[in-house]
């Protein structure tokens, strides 16, 4: 009876952590608690919001690093966007997911090409993502190939106002892993909206904002809390062992010296019934970027994640 239960609470544990398992989350998603849906404007777009790859025109390779240092769990990646070449911006990118190296308990290798085309002046974005899965399960005997597809949709609006919707796994695969699910997200510029309310001034602006966009050229009304933007989240995971489960999260970043981003975050996990909180900074120049994130579960205090990226942008 004894192994027979021991190997029955293994088997529920792996499944529950396969449960919360979902697509690559980088650095800056990180640490803005995953709420990045509507403001996707770097390479991890790929995974978040296809849509998102031509909000801002690049040509720019990233490498990213990740650590669960509960779990022990590694994901590395590395991809390549050119939204420059053409309307048809293109991205494409490799994610390797290792859970434990020295056991090799679980590996999953993810390749994913994402395509996203602008509407109506960049207002309208559209971009899908087709992805080959490779899992091997060494304790469950759980192998798999499958493909699967992401949709997303983004829409820019005035006032720095963003609202983005993305389905993920719309191919659906039998693995905990590999989850149906949708996210939405809101995102808004508080820098124009404090100018209305509190009163501002006109002023030229040519920079980006927090998100990492480029600003109207011109001029523009600053306010109190330019340079902030506030995003909103919601996940949803179904198919899953218990259900349709849920992922909430706000986050805050903000551009210091138009160089170094600054951000913080909350989420909650209805998975765990678990409350996050994020930190992260960056440091961004017109050829070189640079990211860091740490996350830290308040009501299970040993579950903590470490994240950083390389970006380079190339002059093409």
């Amino acid at each position: 009876m004894r192994p027979a239960l021991t190997l029955t609470v293994v088997v529920l544990a792996l499944a529950a952590s396969a449960a919360r398992a979902q697509d690559f989350v980088g650095a800056r998603a990180l640490a803005l608690g995953e709420a990045y849906r509507a403001n996707a404007t770097g390479n991890d777009a790929i995974y978040m919001n296809p849509a998102g790859l031509v909000l801002l025109p690049r040509f720019a390779t990233e490498l990213h690093y990740k650590i669960d240092l509960e779990a022990e769990q590694h994901q590395l990646d590395l991809s390549l966007v050119d939204s420059k070449t053409s309307e048809l911006a293109a991205g494409i990118g490799y994610t390797f997911d290792g859970q434990q190296f020295t056991k090799r308990s679980s590996l999953q290798h993810t390749a994913t090409l994402a395509l996203a085309y602008p509407f109506f002046g960049r207002v309208l974005n559209v971009g899908a993502g087709l992805k080959y899965v490779n899992v091997s399960d060494a304790v469950l005997g759980n192998y798999l190939n499958a493909l699967s597809a992401d949709v997303g949709v983004l829409a820019a609006l005035p006032f720095g106002v963003s609202l983005a919707g993305v389905g993920y796994n719309l191919i659906p695969i039998k693995s905990a892993r590999v989850p149906l699910a949708a996210g939405f997200g809101a995102s808004i510029d508080l820098g124009p909206l404090s100018a209305l309310l509190f009163g501002g001034a006109p002023a030229p602006n040519g920079g980006m904002s927090a998100a990492g966009l480029p600003m109207s050229r011109g001029l523009e009304l600053v306010g109190p809390l330019s340079g902030l933007t506030l995003e909103l989240d919601w996940h949803l995971s179904f198919l899953t062992l218990y259900g349709i489960q849920s992922r909430v999260s706000t986050g805050l970043e903000y551009l210091l010296f138009e160089v170094v981003p600054l951000r913080a975050a909350w989420l909650y996990d209805e998975a765990g019934d678990d409350h996050i909180l994020s930190a992260g900074a960056g440091f961004i120049v017109p050829y070189f970027g640079l990211d860091v994130a740490y996350q830290q579960s308040v009501t299970h205090p040993e579950h903590r994640v470490f994240a950083a990226s390389i970006k380079v942008f190339l002059p093409l």
